[in-house]
This record gives structure tokens, C-alpha cells and sequence, in this order.
């Protein structure tokens, strides 16, 4: 038997914290145990068996002959192919009620979702389930713009339409709105418990600096108050559901952080979680020792809400642009498969036609399919790609293999790796917590 090639060891107090990344569990071990376990498994049956037992399960040790590397390669290939699972990603509008000044898109004027064009994903949608009996899962998310522009007499028609059918093929469909929360209103509420919707709801920070990035842009009010309100009555009168909270940050944002958890302190913490993201122009920077950012996720944790910091959770792939069952239809019919840049003709792959048949522009797709984001040497050596899998199929079509480094997520985080580990085990007892209230 041999140590798991994707173990991370640090000090925490008088043990030894060990995290194996490629099965996303922890463990405590004396520095004695740690010793042996680095460096003589077989001796470690000896002395600890029952600890080494424990170890064995959890697959922090592993057979002479396992091939880690390889079982992830197979995992990475039946995720991007699984049958069972659609990814559908809908633009039901390109406009927007807020003008954020980092918004990366080119947002289209009075852009929203025709009655053909419904139709015409709807029919998709059948022929999704009827040519794929293996189909059991459909994931839909909805993006913009702000998706919920029209929501009440455009989308949700479609989307209890969708939910109708796979219920009577006896089929799942999930649904998911990142939005900026303006449009959620007490009257869609009912609308979206029905749904079982989830959401990702972006704010910024404290109250002052939020008011200063989203506010309408006609009467230039502020929508933090509102945010928080939307949010507290979600988790409050919606059965099922989830928000990410995603918090936008910068180096004014984190020190006023105490103030937004002070807003939230009501929120049924089963129903939510807090992903913290910096904002990515202001980040131009490596500090690997941010002390106010450990501070502002220690703070979160101390409230009993579970945290999420960089795009490092246990998957089976980078993106799901690299999946095969995966496409982002906008509401004129044009086709993508990446969410992250602009929806203009030169990100287009393929055109929904009115019978609801997808026409991908098959040149561009094999060349997106033929890349496996983890198969170069930087990614190949480190111990983080069970949670990474390196940077995502879209930087690595706009890019060349020696600048993939520029991308590697380890290049912009900002705790140290100690540190970091230590925040994931804080957060996992967290999860456990929440899971069994």
C-alpha cells in the first residue's frame, strides 16, 4: 500500500490535517501517525490498525499498483459523455435593468424570448427526451442579461412546460436563475416555488459600496435593500430551494463584510451559501496571505453559513462547455457553448432551427471537444486537479500551451495553501452541521 499521490498534509495545532482532494475528505492524525503514513504505510498497520483502517477506507492510502491519474482520466471521460445528463443553458434576454460597471457583456436593447423561439426550445426539449431514452436528468439554467426581465409572461410559461413533460415521462428538471434579484417579486413567488427554483443572486458588499454598482439607471436608487429583502423571503417562503449568494469583492468591500452578515442573520442557512469572488479587474495581483479575506471567511464560518472561495469544488471537469449534452441557446435561436463571454457572432457555434433540431457548426465543436483541460504537465503534477481540472476548454481555445499558467487558479489565490485547507475543513464541519438540522 502507498500514500494517496493527492494528499495535502498541514499543521493544525498539535496534529496533522490531511486532505485527499480526489475523494474531497479529511482527517486529523498525530505527527506520529503522519510520519508513518508518509512514510511507512505498511509499518502503520502495525501500529495504528485501527486509524490505518480508516485510512484505507477513505482512500487515503491505496494499492502498490493504483493508477490515480487514470481513474480521474476515466471519471473526466464518463462526465463529459454521461447519457443521463443535459446541460441547457437559456438566454431569455440580453438586456438589463442594472448597468454594473464590470459586467463583461454587450447587453441587446429590448431583447426577450418570442413565442416561435419558445416553441422552438420547447420542441428541442421533446426531442431531447424522445431521441435519448437513456436522458434522465435535464439542468436548466437560466442567464442573460437578466433572465427575469419577462419572466412571468415569456419564461415561466416555457419553463412549466418543460417541468410538465418530464414529470409525465417521468424525467427531472431542475431550474436555476442567476440574477441580479430586482425582478423577484412577492407576486412570482408562488412561480418559482412551483419551479423548485435555485438561484445565484450577485451582490456587492456593504450597503453603500453595493448602491454604488447596482442601482437602476433611471432613477439611479439602489437595490441593496431590496436585495436583502428578496433573499430573506426566498429562503423564508420557498420549500425547496438554494441561493449562492455570490459576493463580489475588492480590497474596499472586505472590511465592511461584518455589516452585510448583520443584514443576514435571520437567512435559514440550510437554504444558502456564500461564494466569495473577487472582482476580476481589481485583482491583478499575487497575495498569497490575505489577511482580511481569512478573516472575512473565518467571519462567515462563525455565523454558521457555509463558504465557498475560488472554483474549487469536486467535480468531474473543468466547465460544463466541455460536456457533450451542454449548449446555450439565447433568445434569438443562436447557439454557444460558452456562458463567459459575449453572445455575439463570433462566440456563435451552432442555431436552433424552429423544428428543434440544434445545428452546431461542427468545425468549432470537434476542435472545443478534442481538448482535455487537465492533460498538459502543469496540471498532470498537481494536487488540486480532482478540484480544478485545469483551466477551461474556452482560455484554452484563445490560448497557447506555455501561457496556460497565467491561468492555473493557484495563481490567484489568495491564502495560503495552509490556510486554505484549513478554511475547506472549517467549512465541511459546517456542512455536516447543516446537513443533519
Amino acid at each position: 500500500m502507498k500514500a494517496s499521490f493527492y494528499n495535502i498534509y498541514t499543521k493544525n495545532k498539535k496534529n496533522i490535517l490531511c486532505y485527499n482532494t480526489k475523494n474531497d475528505v479529511f482527517c486529523l492524525l498525530t505527527p506520529k501517525d503522519y510520519e508513518l503514513l508518509r512514510n511507512a504505510p505498511a509499518q502503520l498497520v502495525q501500529e495504528s490498525p485501527r486509524v490505518y483502517a480508516k485510512l484505507q477506507e477513505l482512500r487515503f492510502v491505496v494499492e502498490d499498483d493504483a493508477d490515480e491519474y487514470k481513474e480521474l482520466c476515466d471519471e473526466y471521460r464518463a462526465a463529459i459523455y454521461n447519457p443521463a445528463v443535459c446541460y441547457l443553458t437559456l438566454l431569455p434576454s440580453l438586456d438589463c435593468n442594472l448597468r454594473c460597471w464590470y459586467c463583461f457583456e454587450k447587453h441587446v436593447k429590448g431583447s426577450h424570448l418570442t413565442p416561435e423561439n419558445a416553441q422552438a426550445i420547447l420542441t428541442y426539449v421533446r426531442r431531447l427526451w424522445d431521441e435519448h431514452p437513456e436522458l434522465t436528468f435535464l439542468n436548466v439554467e437560466m442567464f442573460g442579461g437578466e433572465p427575469l426581465l419577462y419572466f412571468r409572461e415569456e419564461l415561466y410559461p416555457l419553463l412549466e412546460q418543460i417541468q410538465r413533460e418530464a414529470e409525465e415521462r417521468g424525467r427531472k428538471a431542475s431550474f436555476f436563475f442567476v440574477t441580479n434579484g430586482v425582478c423577484i417579486t412577492p407576486d412570482t413567488l408562488p412561480l418559482f416555488d412551483k419551479l423548485h427554483a435555485s438561484f445565484q443572486i450577485s451582490i456587492d458588499g456593504f450597503k453603500d459600496r453595493h448602491d454604488q454598482v447596482k442601482y437602476l439607471p433611471d432613477t439611479h436608487e439602489g437595490t441593496y435593500d431590496g436585495m436583502i429583502a428578496t433573499i430573506l423571503r426566498l429562503t423564508r417562503e420557498l420549500e425547496n430551494t438554494y441561493i449562492n449568494l455570490r459576493i463580489n469583492y475588492d480590497d474596499e468591500t472586505l472590511p465592511h463584510m461584518k455589516d452585510l452578515i448583520q443584514d443576514l442573520l435571520e437567512v435559514d442557512r440550510r437554504k444558502i451559501g456564500v461564494h466569495l469572488e473577487r472582482v476580476w479587474q481589481t485583482g491583478n495581483f499575487i497575495n498569497y496571505d490575505n489577511e482580511e479575506l481569512k478573516s472575512v471567511i473565518n467571519l462567515w464560518m462563525l455565523n454558521g453559513f457555509r463558504v465557498s472561495y475560488m472554483n474549487l469544488g469536486r467535480r468531474s471537469f473543468s466547465c460544463k462547455a466541455s460536456a457533450r449534452n451542454q449548449a446555450v441557446i439565447s433568445y434569438d435561436g443562436a447557439v454557444y457553448k460558452c456562458s463567459g463571454r459575449d453572445f455575439t457572432p463570433a462566440h456563435q457555434e451552432g442555431r436552433l432551427s424552429a423544428d428543434g433540431c440544434l445545428h452546431w457548426e461542427e468545425e468549432k465543436l470537434a476542435r472545443r471537444m478534442s481538448i482535455v483541460t487537465y492533460d498538459n504537465d502543469m496540471c498532470r503534477r498537481c494536487k488540486l486537479m480532482p478540484l480544478c481540472w485545469g483551466p477551461c476548454c474556452q482560455k484554452q481555445l484563445e490560448a497557447a500551451p506555455e501561457e496556460f499558467g497565467r491561468f492555473c487558479q493557484k495563481q490567484h489565490m489568495e491564502l495560503s495553501m495552509a490556510d486554505y485547507m484549513r478554511y475547506r475543513f472549517n467549512n465541511a464541519c459546517i456542512e455536516d452541521s447543516l446537513r443533519k438540522s
